[in-house]
């Protein structure tokens, strides 16, 4: 009866330890996007999926094979990256952050329509796959032409925003090879550095994807966008806030690999009342930060975007949104 009662009394304190912890608070964020996302797209789906047709646009031959290759390529390379995700936990035998991360980025892309909130700032090549958005059913979502707004799950949406943990890798390699080269650095210099290093691999990623004609920002504040007036204009706070978005991230997998900190927000997850639990929790709390780092994102692209346009003049007419039917 007494170690009954002692393991009860253990089990109510671990629960109170637990809730106090970064990843129970993650955690929570994670249900409670989860649940907002379903409400969202069942109620998109009840409605009807669709791909609307499109009539009046001009896109080349040579356009259109690069779009369905990126598309392709894309496919493979997600492919490729659960496999590679997959053996690392099992490794592991632990949900890892790498893992956690791409899966909360996939999860987060029912945020997606944010691009469009109030303005039409982020247009999409009507030729990828596509369907019709879910934008709609989002509270408060109310750009121009809302009916003409699409989806690409692909090369903009689902598959592509998992793809972002690329861009984590790629900042990260840069920010070890700065450490290596800078073993002297103090954490304040190296996060900076990080940061810049976020900075570069964004212009960079973002300046190629944008010349493949996967999309467009159609709604930038010329007086901070390099190229303004072109439809491969690229945002310099687009670029600043999302390399904010990103280095929290890097540095969690920095200290993780380095000095076997836990990241932040798995913090607490091991208070948990089994490994299963404790994974579980792990999972919803990389879904839970990777939505607020993604609408801390939108919620920023959102406030520039009403300050920016018109659109510009030489943007190809396969990604104008006024003309399906």
């Amino acid at each position: 009866m007494k170690s009954e009662l002692s393991g009860a009394v253990d089990e109510t304190v671990r629960t109170r330890r637990l809730s106090t912890t970064p990843a129970f608070w993650c955690a929570l964020v994670g249900v409670a996007a989860l649940l907002v996302q379903a409400w969202v797209l069942v109620r998109w789906a009840a409605a009807g999926v669709r791909s609307p047709r499109y009539s009046g646009d001009s896109i080349s031959s040579a356009r259109t094979a690069t779009i369905w290759t990126i598309q392709a390529g894309l496919v493979v390379i997600a492919i490729g990256t659960v496999v590679y995700l997959t053996r690392d936990c099992r490794r592991r035998r632990s949900l890892t952050l790498d893992a956690g991360l791409f899966l909360g980025l996939v999860l987060s892309s029912w945020q997606s329509p944010l691009f469009n909130y109030r303005e039409t700032a982020l247009v999409v090549n009507q030729h990828l796959v596509h369907v019709n958005s879910w934008g709609p059913y989002i509270p408060g979502w109310d750009p121009p032409h809302r009916e003409f707004q699409i989806e690409a799950p692909i090369a903009v949406t689902w598959i592509s925003f998992g793809l972002l943990i690329l861009w984590v890798w790629l900042q990260a390699w840069m920010g070890n090879r700065i450490a290596a080269r800078f073993p002297n650095l103090t954490w304040r210099r190296l996060v900076i550095a990080v940061f810049v290093a976020g900075l570069v691999t964004d212009f960079v990623i973002e300046s190629a994807w944008l010349n493949t004609g996967v999309y467009s920002h159609a709604h930038a504040w010329r007086p901070v966008t390099l190229f303004a007036g072109h439809w491969y204009n690229v945002p310099l706070p687009a670029v600043f806030v999302a390399s904010a978005f990103t280095t929290p991230f890097v540095l969690m997998r920095y200290l993780e690999r380095t000095r076997g900190v836990t990241p932040w927000i798995y913090r607490g997850a091991e208070l948990a009342s089994s490994s299963r639990a404790g994974n579980l929790t792990r999972v919803l709390a990389a879904i839970g930060a990777a939505n607020v780092a993604v609408f801390a994102y939108l919620l920023w692209f959102i406030l520039w975007a009403g300050v920016g346009g018109p659109m510009p003049a030489d943007t190809p007419s396969y990604m104008w949104p006024l003309n399906a039917r």
